[in-house]
């Protein structure tokens, strides 16, 4: 490998890395916000959304180049075409973090739903996906990516429990259909934050072992 190409690679590692970070940050301010109805935290993921959006477009621009310019092979060209894959699906974990604030924010003003419900669980697990899966990148661990694809199965599983807890809640009170919609669609944000963090996670094990394991069952 030439040194200018360890640069540049060396140099998207870290951005990468960095926009991992942020899409954390904005992840653990959400849960909280959920807990809290915490508007201003509510406030700074609408805000760290125009930072992610410029982020992933500089990123996918010098993956590009670095592809251009140095033609890398093995390895290296597997590195570039995950950065791409993981830089995507984390400015998508923006979207639905910037989702769940939004409705976080309509709720702050509703009748609470008072229901044994899975949202903050849900919410524990889909996070702590996403830090692992950020995790497995930085460290390019395929061990650590493959724990978080053990943590899906039951993701799903809770989401699915939560949804029909809050149909049930419309059900016995038509009164609470709006607010109880709201919540389904937090709970769907969050399990899609999982299955995105699982496709990083895929991605790692790929560029790590060689291992293609999307759409196994």
């Amino acid at each position: 490998m030439s040194k200018h190409l360890e640069r540049d690679l060396s140099q998207l590692s870290d951005r990468i890395s960095a926009l991992g970070a942020l899409v954390e940050d904005s992840a653990a301010k959400a849960m909280i916000a959920l807990k809290n109805f915490d508007l201003v935290l509510i406030d700074e993921i609408l805000k760290t959304e125009d930072e992610i959006n410029k982020a992933e477009v500089e990123i996918e621009e010098e993956c590009l180049k670095v592809m251009a310019l140095h033609q890398p092979v093995a390895i290296d060209l597997r590195f570039l075409m995950v950065v791409l894959k993981v830089n995507n699906d984390l400015e998508r974990m923006a979207d639905q973090l910037v989702n769940i604030a939004q409705r976080v924010q309509f709720l702050s003003d509703q009748e609470r739903i008072v229901a044994d419900h899975d949202l903050n669980k849900i919410g524990e697990i889909s996070t702590a996906m996403v830090r692992l899966a950020i995790q497995s990148l930085v460290s390019q661990n395929s061990k650590t990516a493959r724990e978080v694809l053990a943590m899906d199965d039951e993701l799903d599983a809770l989401h699915a429990r939560s949804h029909k807890i809050f149909q049930g809640v419309m059900q016995e009170n038509p009164g609470m259909v709006v607010p109880a919609c709201s919540y389904i669609t937090i709970s769907t944000n969050l399990e899609r934050l999982g299955d995105l963090a699982t496709n990083i996670a895929e991605e790692i094990i790929f560029m790590i072992e060689g291992e293609v394991i999307r759409h196994r069952t």
